[in-house]
């Protein structure tokens, strides 16, 4: 009989990881096995950042979080996300590097890039509230989803039984888009991951 190596597979990372301060101010972050909208809005909504299927070396320091719990279910559910140390908060913020909007760190902003910084800011939240769906036809509709970007029809998944919905993009961060349905603009603004919407064909290019 063969000698056993003793040689195990290496684990497997997980997809989320989500970091963040609790009210205090004090650190606090959790992994989750599975990728799902309602951890990341839930996740969105205390205010942490998502990190989803970051490069190993993020997801080698997220796997020393601990395991997140999820309570609830359906499209509501709750996030508990203990409190964990300084340090390791602080690697992964800085493994993970600055979000898009952020300035890169050692470069402050003279006072007047930071007038321009802050006047663009409120212009684009103004514009998320009346956002305009990008005319398919006089505009073109993206042919990727790195090609998303403001105004752009998407279509999202809403649920087994009522299926797809052509909704307007109104923010992207990242990989997380702010949506309102098309057809049905005074319903609640809901998020998604980029990798959860579909694409509308654009036809020939």
């Amino acid at each position: 009989m063969g000698k056993k190596t003793g040689k195990t597979e290496p684990a497997k990372a997980d997809p989320v990881y989500v970091i963040g301060l609790d009210a205090k101010g004090k650190p606090r972050g959790a992994r989750f096995a599975e990728l799902k909208d309602s951890i990341v809005s839930a996740a969105m909504d205390l205010k942490c950042r998502v990190l989803i299927n970051p490069p190993e070396a993020v997801s080698a320091l997220g796997m020393k979080l601990p395991m997140g719990r999820v309570y609830g279910g359906g499209k509501v559910v709750k996030l508990f996300v203990p409190n964990i140390r300084r340090e390791l908060y602080d690697k992964i913020l800085e493994a993970a590097g600055p979000l898009a909007e952020e300035p890169a760190a050692g470069k402050a902003d003279t006072s007047e890039q930071a007038s321009e910084n802050t006047q663009a800011k409120g212009e684009t939240e103004a514009a998320t509230e009346d956002v305009r769906c990008i005319s398919p036809v006089t505009s073109g509709l993206p042919r990727g989803w790195e090609e998303i970007t403001v105004g752009h029809m998407v279509l999202a998944h809403e649920s087994p039984d009522d299926g797809w919905w052509e909704a307007v993009v109104i923010k992207r961060e990242d990989e997380i888009l702010t949506l309102r349905y098309r057809d049905a603009p005074k319903l609640p603004k809901f998020i998604r991951h980029i990798n959860t919407v579909a694409l509308v064909n654009p036809g020939p290019g």
